[in-house]
């Protein structure tokens, strides 16, 4: 039987679109640190690094949607055996990072936009929050996020990705510190995976947003004066922006997204 072009083309569309994730998840692999997997560390305590090591390559990006994983490449990578890595592998997916397709493979998750909004939610309420008990304590020492702030806008002018997003974080994170609940952090930051996925994709555009290091000095000035009401109106607007963001680059990465 002849087939037409159509039937011809697409496999080998697909096999090319395999081969370049194949190709993007080696790449990213490569710079995964390897584990030590000493006898004095289990196998749940190596598959927590494993983990924790393929959840940040996944977070900012190094492994992008779509991109292939397996247990021997990935162990290969990260010097352990496969255990570990079809634990890790069970986790992530149980978070939504990646999809496992028996007798397939397994590949990186697209972004969702459900956990997108879900993290912008908890996000905005928890900051809002401690905000407002930042701001009631008698000896309120703004000077650290005031460097923070520097730092930040000096990152974007520079662009510098990587000071750029390790700033805002450590910025965000010193508010939670200030109001004395700094553990609320870390559920902050186990929430928004998805988030900080969306938020690296748009880096082009938050770096050469002036809005964002504005809206990091408006939310220290509010702390620094108690502002209230001008606290949480900023904290809202900086928390939610992405949003206004992601109708422009679904459409620029169609296939990195989920509703």
């Amino acid at each position: 039987m002849v087939m037409n072009h159509g039937e011809s083309a697409a496999p080998a569309e697909e096999n090319g679109a395999r081969n370049l994730a194949r190709a993007r998840s080696m790449a990213a692999l490569s710079d995964i640190s390897s584990v030590s997997a000493t006898s004095t560390r289990s196998r749940s305590r190596i598959s927590d690094v494993v983990y924790d090591e393929l959840s940040e390559a996944i977070r900012d990006l190094r492994l992008p949607p779509g991109a292939a994983l397996s247990e021997p490449g990935v162990a290969a990578s990260l010097g352990v055996s496969r255990a570990p890595v079809r634990e890790a592998f069970t986790r992530l997916a149980d978070q939504g990072l990646v999809t496992i397709r028996p007798q397939v493979g397994t590949t990186v998750a697209p972004i969702s936009m459900v956990e997108v909004n879900d993290a912008v939610f908890i996000r905005s309420a928890l900051e809002k929050s401690a905000f407002q008990q930042a701001i009631q304590l008698e000896d309120l020492d703004v000077s650290d996020l005031q460097t923070l702030v520097d730092r930040n806008r000096d990152a974007a002018a520079r662009g510098d990705v990587e000071d750029f997003f390790q700033s805002d974080e450590e910025l965000h994170q010193l508010v939670f510190a200030i109001a004395g609940v700094p553990r609320i952090w870390q559920v902050v930051r186990g929430a928004k995976v998805h988030l900080d996925r969306l938020r690296r994709l748009n880096v082009d555009g938050a770096l050469a947003n002036p809005e964002i290091p504005a809206e990091h000095q408006h939310i220290v000035d509010a702390i620094r004066l108690r502002d209230e009401p001008g606290g949480l109106t900023v904290i809202h607007r900086h928390s939610t922006r992405i949003l206004g963001d992601t109708v422009k680059l679904r459409v620029e990465y169609p296939d990195y997204f989920i509703s």
